[in-house]
């Protein structure tokens, strides 16, 4: 830096009028990476006019505006000789100017580096493919990947090798089910390393999601789903799924306190820890009846010794729990009905499960018929309606229509006599 742009730097501090010109300046500067744009000072003081005319040498008044390069030009006119304007605004500001593109510049290669020395560091196959990938802005966890590097480089390399080496111990240790601290304490040596809410714990979603070819989980029961289809047990004992009238199996033998209550007819909930136990799952009708509603499902368990099939409760969304027994149900071949409400929520599920098991489950008792027995005087909410539109296109269609055009909620309280019936009387 020359002597002539201090000199000129220091002059300039030692008058007030020029701080906020110069602030401006360098906003500029760094933005176009030359002098360049135009600096507005709407509410400038007299002072600031004063300071802008001793470098123009022409009188200025509020809004204070000139151009960029028209100041370094000026700079030029005064005693200090010939100095640049970023040399200036260094001096002045004590620092390094370093453009918007620089920046960008300087941020890219120290992305590429890290991605590098991750990429040096694993030979699993499903983790190089997906390295490879995050050079396309456009890949999942790219975006998440440059946000946090911006803020934390070290960390985020860290966090990174963490979710390879995840993938990497899980894909050696498949013969067997683990739970989420487990293979995180394995992998990284720290059971908290792949949280939901670390970087570690979102990229390893990432990689999961990548590797099985699915989207990223958008949903705590969505990323739960996709940790158990790959092996792992997330949350094991709060998801749950309540039954009656199944018949369990572990290994080729039923499991002797299921069946207790199985013949004893009474209520039986399950958790993930229980389920991932079981290598089976049967009706003894080859048919099994499925209620969105807790309440209609007890009540209609106040019946239980005299249904001819078993009855699953999902209350609500369907958990990975419940996911994971109709899928055992399914694999046996066994018809499955479902029952919901008529409300955006309800009609998706039974839409969902239908995709799902698309040659054994049947929507019951949800026909357009049926909502006119249960319609209530409760309006439907916006996000119930926009819940209607996944219903195109499937068996729930029809229904879905009327529900709309109705514009109000059925529920399935109202049919109770008619699921009673249908599980108490000869079929």
């Amino acid at each position: 830096m020359s002597e002539q742009a201090r000199a000129c730097a220091a002059y300039l501090k030692d008058h007030p009028g020029y701080r906020r010109i110069m602030q401006e300046l360098l906003k500029k500067y760094r933005s176009y990476g030359r002098p360049a744009g135009t600096v507005r000072l709407d509410d400038a003081t007299q002072e600031e006019c004063a300071a802008a005319r001793g470098v123009f040498g022409r009188p200025f008044s509020p809004p204070l505006r000139f151009q960029t390069a028209q100041f370094e030009a000026a700079l030029q006119e005064l005693r200090f000789g010939k100095v640049s304007l970023k040399e200036v605004l260094e001096a002045y500001f004590d620092t390094e100017i370093r453009t918007k593109n620089e920046l960008r510049e300087v941020e890219n290669s120290r992305f590429s580096a890290m991605l590098t020395q991750v990429l040096e560091q694993t030979d699993n196959s499903s983790c190089i493919r997906w390295l490879q990938t995050l050079s396309d802005p456009q890949s999942g966890g790219y975006q998440l990947l440059r946000r946090e590097a911006a803020k934390d480089p070290e960390g985020t390399g860290r966090g990174l090798l963490q979710a390879c080496r995840s993938l990497d111990w899980l894909e050696r240790h498949t013969q067997r089910t683990v739970r989420l601290a487990v293979l995180s304490a394995q992998a990284t040596s720290d059971p908290h390393a792949l949280d939901s809410g670390t970087l570690a714990g979102k990229l390893f979603l990432y990689l999961l999601s990548f590797r099985s070819g699915l989207e990223v989980p958008e949903s705590a029961e969505q990323r739960d789903a996709l940790y158990y289809e790959n092996g792992i047990l997330c949350d094991s004992i709060s998801s749950l799924v309540s039954q009656v009238g199944l018949v369990l199996y572990t290994g080729k033998e039923e499991h002797p306190a299921y069946r207790l209550l199985r013949q004893s007819r009474e209520i039986c909930t399950l958790s993930l820890s229980n389920l991932s136990g079981l290598t089976g799952a049967r009706s003894s009708s080859g048919r099994a009846y499925i209620v969105e509603n807790e309440m209609v499902f007890t009540q209609l368990c106040d019946h239980s010794a005299q249904f001819h099939s078993p009855l699953i409760c999902t209350s609500g969304q369907p958990s990975v729990a419940a996911l994971r027994l109709l899928d055992l149900l399914a694999a046996e071949g066994i018809e499955l009905f479902y029952s919901g409400d008529f409300d955006g929520k309800g009609l998706s599920i039974a839409a969902q499960l239908c995709g799902r098991y698309p040659e054994l489950l049947r929507p019951w008792h949800m026909a357009p018929g049926d909502y006119e027995l249960c319609c209530s005087d409760k309006p439907l909410s916006e996000s119930s309606r926009s819940l209607l539109q996944g219903c195109a296109g499937t068996a729930l269609e029809a229904s879905a229509e009327a529900v709309k055009q109705c514009d109000h909620a059925g529920y399935q309280e109202l049919l109770i006599p008619l699921l009673e019936t249908d599980l108490t009387e000869t079929w």
